[in-house]
């Protein structure tokens, strides 16, 4: 019986599959680079470069996913879902700090569980931007943020599904659960300290004007 004969085939068919995962997976790595620059780009205000580098990821990830229906296996591999994922950061840090809005999957044909996960991925960076209010005085803002937080936290807490379904989903709204609580403490803190400052300037103005 000639096994390699039989087999030959099947290697080739392998070798295939991996021609086109070897030109899929830079892509996938240029479009998570892009990503995190537009997440960078938005936390300084640069809204029209972060938009920019949101579209060039955009257009990378569907160049890549051009060349990975060369291979069936590929195909319905998950390449693409760490790419997703932070596209789905970067276009919602985008859209919530520069219109406090969010950016839903379809805007960007994003596949729903990498928009689930990416959207819980999205609060670590709404807690960087909050910080960045509370250092410079701007508590309402940082509220804001804070309520935006809570808001997208609560409702991915309604996706109670298995992590063969989606997959760290939980564990993700878990780390998310806790930089929420994080931040209301920071800026609890900072309102209480905000009432005290105005009380003593409340308090001078009394004494001032006997």
């Amino acid at each position: 019986m000639d096994i390699g004969k039989l087999l030959e085939p099947i290697r080739k068919e392998i070798e295939a599959d991996d021609e086109v995962r070897e030109k899929v997976l830079p892509v996938s790595r240029d479009a998570v680079r892009l990503c995190g620059q537009s997440v960078k780009a938005s936390h300084r205000g640069q809204f029209d470069d972060a938009h920019k580098k949101v579209d060039e990821a955009y257009e990378l990830i569907q160049k890549g996913r051009q060349l990975a229906s060369e291979s069936k296996f590929v195909t319905v591999s998950k390449y693409f879902d760490t790419a997703y994922q932070e596209l789905t950061e970067a276009v919602n840090v985008l859209s919530i700090l520069n219109e406090r809005r969010l950016t839903g999957p379809e805007e960007y044909s994003i596949p729903a569980r990498p928009y689930l996960t990416g959207l819980a991925d999205t609060i670590g960076e709404l807690r960087r931007a909050s910080l960045e209010l509370l250092r410079g005085d701007d508590v309402d803002g940082a509220k804001g943020l804070l309520s935006i937080m809570e808001d997208i936290l609560e409702e991915l807490q309604t996706f109670d599904f298995p992590d063969s379904l989606v997959r760290n989903l939980r564990r993700k709204s878990d780390v998310a659960r806790r930089i929420v609580e994080k931040t209301r403490g920071d800026v609890t803190t900072a309102v209480r300290q905000e009432k005290l400052i105005e009380q003593l300037a409340n308090f001078e103005n009394r004494l001032d004007t006997k």
